[in-house]
């Protein structure tokens, strides 16, 4: 099962260097590796796509694991412009206009874990504060804050199939 955990982002004020370099602190917060980190422009000079790889282990031992035959959690990601299109486009999930599809985590195999440790650190950063995680096909999304409180909790597996929240009373 290939399932995608999408961050939306508020289109107003995107940028690719600030996506980017949320990604790498949340990574190296969270002690996993952000590699092979490759970018594609349109005709027009324009940064079109950035695309990378998350890894449990520095770009070396990844390929030295790969040439023995060892499993390395990795899992790639990509970070997407807004376009004509992007305009809410995911008002009927978040219930507010012009977020879109920035970030998305794929190739996860199934380990949520390693992806649930680099999402717990990104969304820590105050620059996130306004964004939410969407696990592909599903009919919610997880706010920075949710995601907050369940960085704060003991690990739930379940966390990426159903939506865990803080009980209020």
């Amino acid at each position: 099962m290939s399932v995608s955990m999408i961050v939306l982002k508020p289109i107003e004020g995107f940028q690719y260097a600030d996506v980017l370099h949320s990604v790498q602190q949340a990574s190296s917060r969270a002690g996993i590796h952000c590699i092979h980190v490759n970018t594609c422009f349109n005709e027009q000079g324009e940064l079109e796509t950035l695309d990378g790889v998350l890894s449990e282990v520095d770009t070396e031992t990844l390929q030295s694991n790969f040439e023995r035959g060892i499993h390395t959690r990795t899992c790639g990601f990509s970070i997407e412009r807004p376009t004509d299109t992007s305009y809410d486009s995911f008002t009927w999930l978040v219930q507010k206009k012009n977020y879109f599809w920035a970030l998305d985590l794929q190739y996860l195999s199934g380990d949520f874990n390693f992806a649930f440790q680099f999402c717990a650190q990104y969304f820590n950063l105050e620059e996130n504060s306004r964004d939410y995680l969407w696990i592909d096909d599903t009919e919610w999304v997880y706010s920075a804050e949710d995601m907050i409180w369940l960085s704060r909790q003991p690990y739930r597996p379940e966390w990426s199939y159903q939506k865990l929240t803080e009980e209020k009373t």
